[in-house]
């Protein structure tokens, strides 16, 4: 999963950034335009619980891409062009901070500059394509027939899109079906992506009477999420020891660092879930989409896996680590047979069957 750090300028989204990745990106804005970029690995206490049960040579968690880039900037959503929101159409989830330390602004104008820059950058992709394609279907251009239903199609979605992000509303406030989604994808749109949405905080604010305020905003809005935490203080927490950051959070009454809601609301907004392949080789977390059948999932592993897929052996993580071993699982007919149109569950451990 990638996930895309962006918001106004001087928001605090480099902090975050080394907060989130234990990163030591400079602070302070750049002029240049290519992000900043960190790998990830997931925590996440199930695998940790079957690497334990299996001891195995690897132990692989799942892995999120951070790309932290320049501020956007008032004016930059015209510039369709804009390489530093380029950086971000092929995220999964957008990741807006907002410096609610900034006592002189106001977190709801802030998010509202920043998110009109992205509705005129999308805007702007809509007009020039929905002009090029209405000339293209008006003359009969080449092509075949499945060619000309294609651009109809396309056509079609992007008129729906344009007067909602003309009346200032993000584009995923229309509901759209998986095959107009498959007809605009690569397009990248900002406003179609799932949006959490960061109140960066000072190391002694309360955010509590500011995310209402930004949830009243957003309610209507589809696939938006806020929360608030104190990127400064996780940045300097990140950077210490273990046993130094316990210490320091028990002298500041801070019982549990904020970090881990990030990555788990992302996964939430994007739709994600996370099975697991357990043995004594490899204990390894993979991530997928809701509503993923067994043998896609198996392609996510090996595509051999898919195309020769016979069935999957399938339980529950915590089953398994109460069974104690495999076998013991099956004992107890906790281990289930699955084929192909299974929708694999978050904290399945699949053990697939195929031919070569």
């Amino acid at each position: 999963m990638e996930i895309g750090i962006a918001g106004l300028p001087g928001s605090g989204k480099t902090t975050l950034f080394n907060a989130l990745a234990h990163q030591h990106a400079h602070i302070g804005g750049y002029a240049g335009v290519e992000p900043n970029l960190a790998v990830v690995k997931v925590p996440d206490e199930r695998l940790d619980k079957l690497s334990a049960l299996f001891q195995p040579v690897k132990h692989t968690p799942a892995e999120v891409r951070f790309i932290d880039v320049a501020g956007v900037a008032k004016g930059m959503g015209q510039e369709s062009s804009a390489a530093v929101l380029a950086h971000l159409r092929t995220v999964d989830v957008l990741l807006q901070v907002i410096g609610a330390f900034q006592l002189e602004r106001e977190p709801t104008s802030d998010f509202e500059e920043f998110n009109l820059e992205l509705q005129l950058a999308d805007l702007s992709q809509i007009e020039k394509r929905v002009d090029r394609l209405e000339k293209e279907l008006r003359l009969g251009s080449k092509g075949t027939p499945a060619e000309r239903t294609a651009k109809e199609r396309e056509l079609a979605v992007l008129q729906r899109l344009r007067p909602v992000l003309e009346a200032g509303k993000p584009a995923r406030t229309v509901a759209l079906e998986p095959d107009e989604e498959k007809a605009i994808a690569s397009f990248g749109f900002l406003t179609l992506k799932p949006t959490l949405v960061v109140l960066n905080l000072a190391d002694d604010q309360d955010g509590r009477a500011l995310v209402p305020g930004l949830q009243d905003l957003t309610r209507e809005v589809p696939l938006t999420s806020v929360i608030a935490l104190p990127g400064k203080l996780e940045m300097e927490l990140g950077e210490l020891s273990p046993e130094d950051a316990a210490e320091f959070m028990q002298a500041l009454g801070v019982s549990l660092s904020e970090l881990g809601a990030v990555t788990t609301e992302a996964y939430r907004l994007a739709d994600l879930i996370s099975f697991f392949t357990a043995g004594e080789d490899e204990c390894r977390a993979w991530t997928i989409r809701r509503g993923t059948n067994a043998q896609d999932a198996a392609g996510e592993i090996h595509s051999d896996l898919a195309r020769g897929f016979i069935r999957a052996e399938v339980i529950r993580w915590d089953r398994l680590v109460e069974a104690g071993s495999e076998a013991a699982a099956k004992k107890h007919g906790w281990v289930r047979q699955e084929g192909k149109s299974y929708i694999v569950a978050d904290g399945d451990v699949l053990h697939i069957l195929f031919n070569v």
